[in-house]
């Protein structure tokens, strides 16, 4: 009689997979592609490339275009403007911000130019607070934002903002009809040109 494995014995038997003996599967890679298959791929790149390449210069000149437009508009300093209001929406860029106005207003002290203190650029902000949410909300008006101020309806900031934010949709409002407005005035009908008599008597002339 053949004798079993103790109990609690540890040499258990090993459990083998049917599949041990065969590879483990390699990674794709483009060496295990046939040739015909790496120019399908090389093309399919290629032509993505193509696409996403023309976009950036279309993007590119989009931006040239634009900055073109905010200098005749606004002023050779447009874009560094811009630049500045962009930079002032994250806290991290304000830190640089303040950092870069507190080293030239240093340098320019220790040069001889008479400007304000540290404390006197980047004090506290005074301004009442319905003051401020009526310019927050012409800005956002001006910028086109949605028309949602982030103040409690029942506090008086939640009016101001919805104030100057009507405020702001006004000003676009103009500067839509100055833009359409003729750049130079019409003829009136009872103004006769100078040249029509000149035309007139040319045509009976001809006729005769």
């Amino acid at each position: 009689m053949a004798r079993g494995r103790p109990k609690g014995s540890r040499n258990k038997p090993k459990v083998i997979p049917a599949n041990a003996n065969a590879s483990p599967p390699a990674p794709a890679n483009h060496n295990q592609l046939t040739d015909e298959q790496q120019q399908a791929l090389f093309e399919q790149h290629k032509k993505k490339y193509e696409h996403l390449l023309a976009l950036k210069k279309k993007a590119d000149a989009d931006l040239k275009n634009g900055c073109k437009l905010a200098r005749s508009e606004l002023g050779a300093d447009a874009i560094d403007a811009i630049k500045d209001a962009i930079e002032l929406e994250t806290e991290e860029g304000e830190a640089r911000f303040k950092a870069r106005m507190e080293r030239q207003v240093r340098v320019a002290r220790w040069l001889g130019l008479a400007v304000g203190t540290q404390a006197e650029l980047f004090g506290a902000d005074r301004t009442p607070g319905d003051d401020r949410a009526f310019g927050e909300g012409k800005r956002a008006g001006m910028a086109g934002q949605e028309r949602r101020p982030p103040y409690d309806a029942a506090t008086s900031q939640f009016r101001k903002w919805l104030e100057g934010y009507d405020a702001g949709q006004e000003v676009n409002r103009s500067l839509l009809q100055d833009s359409l407005k003729p750049l130079s005035p019409k003829t009136a009908p009872d103004e006769a040109d100078p040249f029509d008599d000149a035309l007139e008597g040319a045509e009976v002339a001809g006729s005769a």
